[in-house]
């Protein structure tokens, strides 16, 4: 039996490239909005976008805020007037067109999706999320939807998790693992409501955040000898070639 037979998991960067969506859907849209497309400007943008959405995991502002707000912001570090609405709506569709799986992500829910339950758990936009979630193929291999704009709550929101596995009906909270790149967000949320984590840490990343996960790792196949057995892993691989 898998060590885990529930997987909440994230979706940007754990089993997206978020960075690929963003740099087309900013490039698309630096072009429609005329705005100069530069390395200072590109960077000034990324920088009051997580600045916002930091904010957002901390309770300080609703996501309506961060969507818009970001633009505005932007806005003003050009010097120019525009309207932030129109543009984070045009935005938005732009990342809905990014659907660039990270290597080895769908192999890797191929690989558990016959031992465990998966749930995708997402502070992204809804509207964008399912578009690239439909795109990617991930959407085939997922049991349920999670996203915090639907669901009115993000994480690092414990109630987050909680209430996703009340929908899935899961109450053996002992082999639910919840699986991201964000300490902040994925992982404390996780800590918070007493499950088991997995720190995606693909990129060889620091942890100065105190907060201390279950596990680490580095890739989809140490992910996937943290949640199956060896037999499993082997059966897994056998399923594939018979697939072939």
């Amino acid at each position: 039996m898998a060590n885990y037979n529930c997987l909440m998991i994230d979706l940007d960067d754990t089993l997206l490239d978020f960075g690929a969506t963003e740099a087309q859907a900013l490039e698309k849209t630096f072009a429609e909005f005329e705005f100069p497309y530069t390395e200072e400007n590109l960077a000034a943008y990324k920088e009051i976008n997580n600045e916002l959405w930091m904010a957002m995991e901390q309770g300080k502002l609703k996501k309506d805020a961060v969507l818009v707000g970001r633009w505005k912001k932007f806005l003003a570090h050009l010097g120019r007037l525009g309207n932030a609405n129109k543009i984070s709506d045009f935005y938005l569709n732009m990342l809905g067109q990014g659907a660039f799986p990270l290597p080895g992500a769908l192999e890797f829910l191929a690989d558990v999706e016959d031992f465990a339950t998966i749930a995708i758990i997402t502070n992204g936009v809804e509207k964008a999320q399912k578009s690239r979630l439909v795109n990617s193929h991930v959407m085939d291999y997922a049991d349920g939807i999670f996203i915090s704009e639907k669901m009115g709550i993000t994480k690092p929101d414990k109630r987050f998790v909680n209430i996703a596995l009340e929908r899935l009906g899961v109450s053996n909270r002992k082999k639910v693992l919840v699986i991201g790149d964000s300490l902040s967000a994925d992982i404390k949320c996780g800590i918070d409501a007493g499950l088991d984590t997995c720190w995606c840490n693909f990129n060889d990343r620091e942890n100065n955040t105190g907060l201390q996960p279950t596990y680490v790792a580095r890739g989809f196949e140490e992910l996937k000898r943290i949640i199956l057995t060896e037999e499993e892993i082997e059966n897994a691989g056998k399923d594939h070639e018979a697939a072939v």
